[in-house]
């Protein structure tokens, strides 16, 4: 189903903008990316260095670098590129808490950063390790004597999603409740329905909130609500702040690369074979995943006047950083639309870069090493169903359903 294009009819452009880089380009809900958003990001790279984006759905026009070594250089420069009010939740109701770490420069941000870092660490990660595993058996064996799946619903989500409710002490039952409201916080038609969704997000989280405060427990919602920070305790905005920053986080990524890493997949049942033969190089798949996948583009605000990829961005400006478009950079891979497990010198920016570097990483990649091991060997080769198998969304790109089919 075709989304409506509600970018603005006649965006302001600055005067400082050359009019021949002013693109209309709809990253979030143009009819092309539902097939295949990959396909319409490499386009970009046909054209100049950076772009001025006025197609951009409910936000403000931005400067949108396509090639790597400048979206790389933008995000490891916070002095001239902020953090602040990037994400923009508080505003879709009103009010102005700032997601917490991704709307903190350092160095407040390091003590943030300081606080979150040990709860997603390698070691604690490897303490789930057997749990995460349990999980994706089950939800494997769930499936046996069946002969077809919606991929997203029984596993895609219901994998990854439950993990993470588990780790942050959430009803594991509302797995579909939960993406639901963040799928519409991200990817809502209009203003209104974001905003709504943004409203159950926020008064569900301060309602656990209230609950745990002075109740230490070991999942992370305690642990945040309950944590110090400098010698302090937290405010009750740098608490919602910081919630809701790990409630999205959790909820939408990881689903939405297992969505991708299952649509390729099902195209190429000679890498499942492989894959299923030599587990050992699940891990390496892993990483070509992540890049050739890339699905976050982050936001970022002009500090100073200053020359970056290739033109002159003023202060105020915004920055929209195209991880995708970074990760199938041919200037940074070569052949980049090829899969290649085996690919060497990977510096793929799935995870972003510089101090906002994603927190989350070693689960995101152990829960999809564990997902491919036990899918694999366990199921028979699988394929797209026929008729509309599949159906992706743009912003942070993910697929909605995945329709699979095996003998």
């Amino acid at each position: 189903m075709s989304r409506t294009n509600t970018a603005p009819q006649a965006p302001e452009v600055p005067s400082h903008v050359p009019p021949e880089l002013v693109r209309n380009v709809n990253l979030f809900n143009d009819p092309a990316i539902e097939t295949d958003p990959y396909a319409f990001v490499a386009k970009l790279h046909d054209g100049p260095r950076t772009i001025f984006n006025v197609g951009i759905p409910m936000r403000e026009p931005a400067w949108t670098p396509t090639r790597a070594e400048d979206i790389r250089a933008i995000l490891q420069d916070p002095a001239n590129f902020s953090s602040e009010g990037v994400v923009g939740f508080s505003r879709l109701i009103g009010e102005s808490w700032s997601t917490i770490p991704s709307e903190t420069d350092p160095p407040a941000h390091g003590a943030y950063r300081a606080l979150l870092n040990p709860l997603m660490s390698p070691k604690r990660i490897a303490e789930m390790e057997d749990a995460v595993r349990e999980r994706a058996v089950q939800l494997v064996d769930a499936l046996k004597g069946q002969t077809s799946t919606e991929f997203m619903k029984t596993f895609g989500r219901a994998f990854p999603v439950y993990i993470f409710l588990q780790l942050m002490g959430l009803p594991t039952e509302r797995v579909e409740q939960f993406y639901g409201w963040m799928h519409d916080v991200l990817h809502g038609q209009d203003m209104a329905e974001r905003s709504r969704a943004m409203s159950e997000v926020a008064s569900y989280l301060r309602g656990v909130a209230k609950e745990r405060a002075g109740k230490p427990a070991d999942d992370l919602v305690s642990t945040v609500v309950n944590a110090r920070i400098e010698g302090r305790a937290l405010n009750d905005d740098e608490v919602i702040g910081m919630l809701v920053l790990i409630f999205g986080g959790g909820i939408d990524t990881v689903a939405n690369m297992l969505g991708f890493c299952f649509l390729h997949l099902a195209r190429d049942p000679a890498l499942q074979a492989h894959l299923a033969a030599h587990p050992s190089e699940i891990p390496s798949a892993v990483e070509e995943f992540l890049r050739r996948y890339t699905i976050v583009m982050p936001y970022r605000k002009v500090v100073n006047d200053i020359e970056a990829a290739g033109v002159q961005m003023k202060a105020g400006d915004w920055v929209h950083c195209l991880l995708p478009a970074a990760d199938i950079d041919p200037a940074e891979f070569e052949n980049p639309s090829r899969f290649d497990p085996e690919r060497s010198a990977n510096r793929h920016i799935a995870f972003s870069t510089g101090p906002h570097r994603c927190v989350g990483s070693h689960l995101a990649r152990r829960e999809m090493a564990i997902a491919l091991e036990e899918w694999l060997t366990r199921m028979p080769r699988f394929r797209l169903a026929d008729g509309e198998a599949y159906h992706c969304h743009g912003g942070l790109f993910g697929v909605d359903h995945l329709d699979l089919v095996w003998d």
